[in-house]
């Protein structure tokens, strides 16, 4: 008995060793998170920037209509924009895109992403009556994202570092503060967390999908490609609600890819597929509903489960074909830019006091 008590002690002990070290000593799924970074800054951009010209109408002072759904809601939001004139609405949509671009290129990518978080919101809800869930998966991802690393790489900010580490920068334009355990650390319970969020919600979404009588009986997806709203391109949404082959194969894959996703995650081959699945019913939600910036907030998500290893393939592979390119284009432009700027620290005065 007692030696069945010290194996189980020496099991949790060693389990505990592995997470520390899983947790503490790399960062994990670098690429996958700059990727998520990427999609979902595009996501906010692309919201934000289509909905510009109604801005007013959608959560400016022309939104009044929507005065009695802020009154009845309980949910707590960021009342930052309630009562604003236009003019400081178009301020603060402006650099909420503008910050929202910075994350997406990863210049001082903390920084935006908190401007772009606080900002997303504070517009977002000033109009709980057009808000749609891939808002709420927005704000989140947002919120995880702030402990994640994101800007490894793909970004300004790791060529900045690159710099500092070749010496051609001094050591004080480096952001990294924290110690690299605590860094480790905060972006694999961010990259946990948000993975667990993403899991939770294809496994709900799939879930109350099944509990409808429409999904069972197959008829949800034509119901809804029969109602005005959803249909953007008429022509198109006629052709996929007249072939029944179509409307089973979208339904079935819809329903599998979000009820399953969790475990067809644990083995490597289904992972592939369930990934391509969700990413194709992504792809095609976004084109048959005119909803490409919720779906693109799906897919920045899904991301997240694709393997660094699949990531470096890609870049090796893209920049294959654009190397000559930067070479001759986008490099010199750059580099004229850090002389521009070195050159402006080196004429900056010192402060005397």
């Amino acid at each position: 008995m007692d030696d069945l008590w010290w194996r189980l002690v020496d099991a949790v002990r060693d389990a505990r060793l592995r997470f520390e070290r899983w947790m503490t000593l790399t960062r994990h799924a670098s690429y996958a998170a700059a990727a998520c970074r990427i999609a979902t800054g595009l996501a906010v951009i692309g919201l934000l920037l289509s909905n510009f010209s109604t801005r007013s109408l959608w959560v400016g002072q022309a939104s009044v209509w929507a005065e009695p759904a802020r009154r009845s809601s309980s949910f707590p939001e960021l009342a930052l924009l309630r009562g604003v004139s236009d003019d400081v609405l178009f301020v603060v949509y402006v650099v909420t895109l503008l910050a929202a671009f910075a994350f997406v290129i990863g210049w001082r990518t903390k920084a935006a992403n908190v401007v772009t978080y606080v900002g997303f919101i504070a517009i977002v809800a000033q109009n709980p009556v057009v808000g749609v869930q891939a808002d709420n998966l927005l704000r989140l991802t947002l919120l995880w994202l702030l402990l994640m690393r994101t800007s490894d790489h793909w970004s300004l900010d790791a060529r900045r570092r690159a710099r500092v580490a070749r010496g051609d920068v001094d050591q004080r334009s480096s952001d990294d503060v924290l110690p690299p355990w605590l860094s480790n650390s905060l972006h694999n319970t961010g990259l946990v967390a948000l993975g667990a969020q993403t899991i939770i919600a294809y496994t709900a979404a799939g879930l109350a999908k099944v509990g409808q009588a429409e999904w069972q009986h197959g008829t949800a997806l034509y119901t809804t490609l029969q109602l005005p709203e959803s249909r953007p391109y008429p022509a198109l949404s006629d052709l996929v609600s007249s072939n029944q082959v179509v409307l089973a194969g979208l339904t079935y894959a819809v329903l599998l890819s979000q009820l399953f996703f969790a475990p067809l995650l644990l083995s490597r081959i289904s992972r592939r597929v369930v990934l391509v699945v969700s990413i194709l019913v992504a792809f095609v939600f976004a084109v048959l509903f005119a909803a490409p910036w919720a779906q693109l907030a799906v897919v920045a998500v899904t991301l997240l489960f694709v393997s660094d290893d699949r990531w470096l393939r890609l870049e090796d592979a893209v920049l294959e074909r654009l190397d000559p390119m930067a070479e001759r284009v986008v490099d010199p432009i750059v580099d004229k830019l850090d002389e521009w700027r070195d050159r402006i620290k080196v004429n900056r005065k010192p402060r005397t006091d």
